[in-house]
């Protein structure tokens, strides 16, 4: 599993992060909080490298609202 790009968060805690890990089952989107603690995996499985890229940046904008 290879970290393709990250994108940052700032939040009044600190600065969270969204990793993209290019798999063999596509593309993992993995959300970290402030601490560095796993908020969430999303596997896009058939989706491109934009489609979780566009994932990860809305989250980071606030657009994107992680729920569980």
């Amino acid at each position: 599993m290879t970290i393709v790009q990250t994108f940052f968060k700032e939040e009044e805690t600190g600065r969270a992060q969204a990793e993209i890990h290019d798999t063999p089952q596509g593309f993992m989107v993995k959300y970290y909080d402030t601490r560095g603690s796993l908020i969430r995996e999303e596997l896009h499985a058939g989706k491109s490298l934009q489609w979780a890229e566009d994932a990860a940046e809305n989250w980071a904008l606030g657009i994107k609202v992680l729920n569980g």
